[in-house]
């Protein structure tokens, strides 16, 4: 789908609403935009992005989040898409999910997908799909090969391919942990609270941040703590909230140690 929001774009800059709800999500994001002189308008929930466009339509695509608090991206999608000032906008979901969950997503009438690891070259070649022609830069993107070996704690050569240099990555990093070490400690206390709701939005912020820092056991121990909860099976949740724990603070050492880096 093309946009015709705008089609001169050697005369403004392009503008890409971003709706996320993860702190660290947004600020790789903006960056990642920011690199090819777009202009990033974030949104933390379904309904400041619908807020926003009532106010202003001049955005030549929207990045949506699916675990949105409140209204999901998938509904926000729907809202959107019922506005004739906004029903041109291209609207790409974000998602770790499954072929089969993008291919619900298609139907449920986003325009694409982009994978949450956030790589530059793949999200570039994501939005530029759905770009008018006069929109696109001369850039031509495509997928970084990196090498496939991955390492639970931390893929380090994948995010050095991916940012470049290990003074982006020290930069990467901090707020990554600036971000999870919130999470975690929100996510203690919805847990001795009880607050199934304010547990699983932890977990959903701690696997969105992971799959954007290659922190595969982090996140995985994260979907394992949301898994149990949804099952109700209390024991289980007790030993797997120590596991995210532990996987934390594995990474955290695995970082320092790799990157001589004081978190």
């Amino acid at each position: 789908m093309v946009s015709t929001v705008a089609n001169d774009v050697s005369q403004k800059t392009m503008r890409i609403m971003v709706v996320e709800d993860v702190d660290f999500n947004l600020a790789i994001l903006t960056s990642i935009l920011a690199e090819r002189g777009w202009q990033a308008v974030t949104a933390t929930s379904g309904e400041a992005a619908l807020d926003i466009l009532a106010r202003d339509t001049d955005f030549q695509l929207i990045l949506m989040d699916i675990g949105l608090p409140g209204i999901d991206g998938v509904e926000t999608t729907r809202k959107v898409k019922e506005n004739p000032a906004c029903r041109a906008i291209p609207i790409i979901a974000l998602t770790a999910e499954t072929t089969a969950e993008q291919e619900r997503l298609l139907a449920a009438g986003l325009d694409g997908y982009a994978e949450k690891n956030f790589d530059p070259d793949q999200l570039f070649a994501a939005i530029e799909k759905h770009l008018s022609p006069a929109d696109r830069t001369r850039h031509e993107a495509g997928p970084t090969v990196t090498d496939t070996a991955e390492h639970l704690d931390l893929d380090f050569k994948a995010l050095l391919a991916t940012y470049t240099n290990e003074e982006t990555l020290c930069r990467i990093a901090k707020a990554f942990f600036a971000d999870t070490d919130k999470q975690i400690i929100l996510l203690g206390k919805a847990l001795a609270a009880g607050d199934q709701a304010g547990i699983l939005a932890c977990c959903h912020g701690l696997r969105g941040s992971s799959a954007i820092f290659t922190a595969k056991k982090l996140g995985m121990e994260a979907q394992e703590l949301d898994t149990c909860i949804r099952q109700g099976e209390k024991n289980k949740a007790e030993a797997a909230w120590h596991r995210v724990l532990a996987a934390h603070e594995s990474l955290r050492g695995s970082v320092t140690s790799r990157l001589n880096l004081s978190l």
